[in-house]
């Protein structure tokens, strides 16, 4: 079901992701002037993990289906982590931005423990049947 508290999450684990991919600045250049995440291997990997997570709430109905696609986008996101960390250079140094990516990446670890907590729920109900 939509209304779930894991799919809120994710939601929420989406809509930080487009902001972090298209409004946050990552690097800082020598000349105090700001990149955004306009590198390719980073960028697609953040849309990645966006579709997953948005293809994951649509997939209410499989827990299971679901917990591997939470952990995808996961791994989609600390692949994007270490691309844009691979591609600073010596006239770039970090900015805020790349440290944002912390927050969708907390946001899938708590909906993956609320499937979790749902798939165990199911099942202990089947049980009692």
């Amino acid at each position: 079901m939509i209304q779930r508290v894991q799919s809120l999450f994710l939601f929420f684990a989406a809509i930080v992701n487009l902001v972090i991919l298209f409004e946050v600045p990552v690097f800082l250049l020598a000349e105090n002037e700001i990149l955004m995440t306009k590198f390719r291997l980073p960028s697609l990997f953040l849309l990645l993990s966006i579709l997953l997570s948005i293809y994951t709430i649509l997939k209410f109905n499989n827990r299971l289906l679901q917990i591997r696609l939470v952990s995808f986008a996961r791994i989609s996101i600390s692949i994007s982590f270490v691309f844009l960390f691979l591609e600073k250079g010596d006239d770039k140094e970090m900015y805020f931005g790349i440290f944002l990516l912390i927050i969708p990446y907390t946001i899938l670890l708590l909906s993956a423990y609320f499937i979790k907590k749902d798939e165990k729920l199911v099942k202990s109900a089947d049980r009692i049947r």
